[in-house]
């Protein structure tokens, strides 16, 4: 079995990846190494993005979040934002002392805090906007045709990850006994 070579680009990055060999494992091995290294520029290049939109990728997110879903829960943010306890209480820190967001405490269980919002709603919605029209601006390069291939290739894949994510084993069948 041949393997796909790589080099290293700027920034430690995965520079241009040969073409992989005939063989379906060659393939496999090319396309995960490429995609690793797309995702790692993609998070550099998008938090790029939503600073000059006006904040981090993950502040945007929980901004957007409590503006569309109302008061949340921290351990609810912490889940949808996909970051630890302890980071959303990072993000809020820096949120409230900008005076962007609140906590208050949960009407009917004391033990519960919520994160509310105190901005201006517009400003949040310009925010998240600026972010998202630049990401979009990204697919501009593809055709019409390669936009609707490549969404319906991430969807695919997305789909297959939270299916294996829900399956405690990995979306495999377990072995008969």
């Amino acid at each position: 079995m041949s393997t796909a070579s790589s080099e290293t680009g700027p920034q430690g990055g995965m520079g241009r990846i040969a073409a992989p060999a005939a063989d379906s494992d060659s393939a496999v091995a090319a396309l995960a190494v490429r995609t690793a290294a797309f995702v790692d520029a993609f998070e550099h290049w998008a938090n790029r993005k939503a600073v000059q939109a006006g904040a981090s990728v993950q502040r945007l997110r929980l901004l957007h979040a409590v503006h569309c879903l109302g008061p949340q829960k921290m351990a609810d943010l912490a889940d949808q934002l996909t970051v630890t306890p302890r980071n959303v209480t990072a993000l809020v820190d820096g949120l409230e002392a900008e005076g962007l967001v609140r906590r208050v405490p949960h009407s009917t269980d004391r033990r519960v805090t919520l994160v509310e919002l105190t901005c201006d709603r517009e400003r949040v919605v310009a925010q998240f906007e600026a972010y998202q029209a630049s990401i979009a601006g990204l697919f501009d390069a593809l055709t019409a045709e390669e936009q609707r291939t490549l969404l319906r290739m991430l969807t695919t894949l997305h789909d297959r990850m939270r299916s294996e994510a829900s399956c405690p084993t990995g979306g495999r069948a377990l072995p008969h006994a």
